[in-house]
C-alpha cells in the first residue's frame, strides 16, 4: 500500500459534490462543502408530489440531486409551464434571502431527491461561518440577478425564478 494513499482525504460524499455544481456553492472549496452538509436536508419526492405551491412564503432553496422538477405559473386559462429542473441545478432560491411569496409552483415530475436549506440555516451559518454565509449569500444573489438579466433580455431557454 502506498503512503500517499494514507495521506489523501476520503471521497467527497456524492451528494456534496452535486450540490458543489451548482450555481450558488460552485465557488465553495471541498472544506466548505463539508462544512454545509448539516445545514442540508434530504428531502424524497413521489412523482407528482409538490414541493412548494405559488404564492407560498418561501422558505428556502433546493438542490436536484437526482430525478426531475416541473415549475409552472398560474396562467389566465391554464398553468404555463416554465421548464424542468435537472440534478445539479437548484430551484427557490430567492426564499435564502427573503421570505417571499413563491413565484411558481414546483412538482416532482418522477421520483426525485433534493437537499434543502432553509433560510434560518443560512443564517445560522452566517453566524458561524460567516465568509462562508457571505460567500453563499453574494452567490444566491448573483444567480437571481442572471436570472432577472436573462428575463428582461427575452432569453431563449425558460429561466426558471421561483
Amino acid at each position: 500500500m502506498n503512503f500517499g494513499s494514507f495521506l489523501r482525504p476520503p471521497p467527497l460524499d456524492p451528494k456534496l459534490k452535486v450540490v458543489g455544481a451548482t450555481a450558488i456553492f460552485q465557488n465553495c472549496t471541498r472544506q466548505e462543502l463539508e462544512t454545509l452538509q448539516p445545514y442540508l436536508h434530504e428531502r424524497h419526492y413521489l412523482a407528482g408530489e409538490i414541493v412548494f405551491d405559488e404564492g407560498e412564503v418561501g422558505e428556502g432553496v433546493y438542490i436536484v440531486i437526482s430525478g426531475k422538477f416541473s415549475a409552472s405559473r398560474k396562467g389566465v386559462l391554464k398553468k404555463k409551464r416554465l421548464g424542468e429542473i435537472y440534478p445539479g441545478e437548484c430551484f427557490g432560491e430567492i426564499a435564502l434571502l427573503q421570505a417571499t411569496p413563491r413565484l411558481a409552483t414546483v412538482v416532482a415530475a418522477e421520483p426525485s431527491v433534493a437537499l434543502a436549506m432553509f433560510r434560518p440555516e443560512l443564517e445560522r451559518l452566517a453566524e458561524a461561518r460567516p465568509r462562508l454565509g457571505f460567500k453563499v449569500a453574494i452567490e444566491v444573489a448573483r444567480l437571481v440577478a442572471q436570472r432577472i438579466r436573462g428575463l428582461i433580455e427575452g432569453a431563449t431557454e425558460p429561466l426558471i425564478l421561483s
